[in-house]
């Protein structure tokens, strides 16, 4: 609640009127499941979704809030892999019955297996929630700070491309929502030539840096070096801010709060709302909320119509977000 209009009714109901949102998005809560509040789960008009660390304290955690008289969704997971259990269940996600999973789950063979399925979901890192229209992903991708995280880091990101290229292959729309931490281009931080000149890295080297080289080819028009690897020949997902914003410089959404970078807009664009090319005329609109201030990060937004197109044809949005 540190936005200034939110510190006076300080609720979840009321920051959530004033973003007119249906669906809000929440990375690195930072909560355990024993400190949840009444509050914070409770919210009149709301249903929320949590997938929080199963080990570290005070770390992560995603939050999907949506709107029940608006959306419903008939289906949620937390994790990428499918090996973590519903709550009070002992059977995996990528077990149940085949009308009770969301699919689309990483088959032999095609994760490196560096890292164990299960620490992959450990840390409260995705929800995913099935609409009847589509499959939606919160995500909080592990940021690059620390050397002894590396390989967790890429085969995290791993895992989420062939997530998401299965369940497009399986014929589901897909929109991924989240704090990634990673850069897309040099457009999309301010000081990206900056570093590299100190790091004596090239901007090749840079853009080939493996967490980066896959999302840039997980997304259309993203930038590689060379040709695409195996199993990631063809993009799946549109940057939605970059569809309407395509040449904005500054467009950042994470700045430096210890050096006080935001004033200066000295930060990085590391927050995306994607989605599959089949619903990709769905959207209106999409931008960057940089003035709504409280976090080191700032909100981004996307805009569905009332109306969208299927099979030729003009259906209510609220049909299919909303089966009841």
């Amino acid at each position: 609640f540190g936005y200034q209009p939110w510190r006076e009714q300080r609720t979840f109901q009321a920051m959530f009127d004033i973003l007119e949102s249906d669906i809000v998005i929440m990375q690195e809560t930072k909560i355990q499941r024993k400190d949840l509040q009444d509050d914070m789960v409770l919210v009149p008009g709301w249903d929320v979704f949590f997938s929080l660390p199963k080990h570290k304290k005070g770390y992560s955690g995603v939050a999907i809030y949506t709107r029940n008289a608006t959306c419903a969704p008939i289906r949620a997971e937390e994790g990428i892999t499918g090996v973590l259990c519903p709550p009070k269940s002992t059977t995996k996600f990528r077990d149940l019955p085949s009308d009770q999973q969301i699919g689309g789950y990483p088959r032999p063979g095609q994760l490196s297996g560096l890292v164990e399925d299960t620490a992959l979901d450990s840390e409260g890192r995705c929800v995913i929630l099935e609409f009847p229209a589509f499959v939606l992903l919160g995500v909080y991708c592990p940021a690059n700070r620390d050397e002894s995280r590396i390989e967790f880091r890429i085969c995290f990101f791993e895992a989420l491309d062939v997530r998401i290229r299965n369940l497009v292959a399986e014929g589901k729309q897909v929109i991924l929502t989240g704090d990634l931490n990673v850069i897309r281009s040099e457009m999309d931080s301010t000081n990206v030539l900056e570093g590299l000149r100190k790091e004596n890295m090239t901007l090749d080297e840079w853009i080939s840096l493996p967490t980066r080289r896959i999302f840039n080819q997980l997304i259309f028009e993203g930038g590689i070096v060379g040709d695409h690897d195996r199993g990631r020949e063809t993009p799946v997902l549109w940057d939605l801010c970059r569809c309407f914003h395509p040449s904005r410089l500054g467009m950042n959404t994470c700045w430096d709060t210890k050096r006080n970078t935001r004033p200066a807009n000295n930060g990085s664009r590391i927050d995306y709302i994607l989605c599959s090319d089949g619903i990709k005329d769905w959207f209106t609109f999409a931008n960057i909320q940089e003035g709504l201030m409280g976090s080191d990060h700032c909100p981004v937004f996307a805009t569905i119509a009332d109306a969208v197109a299927i099979k030729d044809a003009q259906v209510s949005l609220s049909d299919i977000v909303n089966p009841a």
